[in-house]
């Protein structure tokens, strides 16, 4: 609990996100397909194709709202991005915006693709008609990208919709994302999630302070997520072995574009295979104990416990001593575990050499 404010359950649509599930993956298009809502059609399809190829993942599809590119001011400000080769591009970074929004009924249009799929649907918002526009659309829940987390009446405004928030938080310092937080559990937030997002596009390892993921969740008791920035998978790797509860990618059909955002992207044809690497990473953090009671799959080599056995030929009167007996696998008689026990028990019958030493083999009632 944060400042009195006490968090429902976590979903997104049908998935819980928790300890006890799989962290949601979102599969994010972006504005990858730079306005041709045909190729957009084509990457929802074949997310969906891979969320159905992998049904024990949870995934959800991740887009955006970006349909005023007065969200950008029109100067002189440069964007730098580059390949996942390294070739770099800059470009005013009003003409990249201008090349990337897309009017609300062509918004619409795809949406509905993504609602005939069945996956849920989370967008990041930039104003308050997109975020109005998400809502109504049917979105799951609604992300304040980390260029926003400054953004209080955006911030605000998004928290009094009712959905789920994902709060990314960038550069920011930890003032920065509590006073986002508290902003959107204020305004009546019914769920939030903050999420880690590595400085750099691609983000190399030193870049990713992992750690935060932990420092986010013990200092506001809620879930994390992890935007992964990383142009393999490790990071994502290593996010579900920290406890992350989300994990968001980008998804595109060109990996080796130069495109903003593209180096760090994950090849759409790769998808179904990094789902189940996923989902086997989660499934390997498995309980903080070992239940010897519970059955293990695969193939399972023999017990190497060891027992008692007979060092020499034991005569009935003996007193076993580690001078005349020895330890071996299999344990078929006495377990070694068992010796502080044993040690100075009396043998009733005799046991030849090498033989293990049962039970029925020795008695306590000589023992001194």
């Amino acid at each position: 609990m944060v400042d009195g404010y006490a968090q429902a359950a976590f979903r997104i649509g049908p998935h819980g996100l928790s300890a006890a599930n799989p962290p949601l993956f979102l599969a994010e298009i972006g504005t990858f397909f730079n306005q041709d809502t045909s190729r957009a059609a084509r990457l929802i399809a074949r997310i969906a194709d891979a969320a159905r190829a992998v049904p024990e993942q949870p995934l959800a599809l991740k887009g955006e709202v970006l349909h005023d590119p007065a969200v950008c001011l029109d100067d002189a400000t440069m964007e730098t991005y580059q390949s996942r080769h390294g070739e770099q591009r800059r470009e005013r970074y009003r003409d990249l915006i201008d090349r990337k929004v897309l009017p609300l009924d062509q918004y619409a249009r795809l949406f509905n693709l993504v609602r005939g799929t069945g996956l849920p649907l989370v967008l990041s918002v930039y104003d308050r008609a997109g975020a109005d526009f998400a809502a109504t659309e049917g979105a799951s829940a609604l992300k304040i990208a980390s260029a926003n987390i400054t953004n209080i009446p955006l911030i605000r405004h998004v928290a009094g919709l009712g959905l789920p928030m994902l709060i990314d938080t960038g550069r920011s310092d930890l003032e920065e994302v509590a006073r986002a937080v508290r902003t959107a559990q204020h305004a009546g937030a019914p769920g939030i999630l903050v999420e880690h997002s590595p400085d750099g596009h691609p983000a190399p390892p030193a870049n990713h302070n992992l750690r935060l993921l932990r420092t986010y969740a013990q200092a506001f008791e809620l879930p994390v997520g992890l935007s992964d920035h990383h142009t393999g998978e490790e990071m994502m790797h290593m996010a579900i072995a920290l406890g992350v509860h989300l994990i968001e990618k980008g998804i595109t059909d060109d990996p080796d574009a130069l495109e903003q955002d593209a180096a760090h992207a994950l090849d759409l044809a790769a998808l179904p295979a990094s789902l189940r690497r996923l989902h086997a990473c989660w499934t390997a953090l498995g309980h903080g104990f070992r239940d010897k009671r519970v059955g293990i799959t695969g193939t399972v080599a023999t017990s190497q416990r060891q027992g008692l056995v007979a060092a020499r030929d034991l005569l009935a009167g003996d007193r076993l001593d580690m001078d005349n007996v020895r330890f071996a696998w299999p344990a078929r008689g006495v377990g070694a575990e068992h010796w502080d026990l044993v040690a100075g028990w009396t043998v009733r019958t005799k046991v030849a050499a090498g033989t293990p030493v049962g039970w029925a083999d020795i008695h306590a009632l000589a023992k001194t």
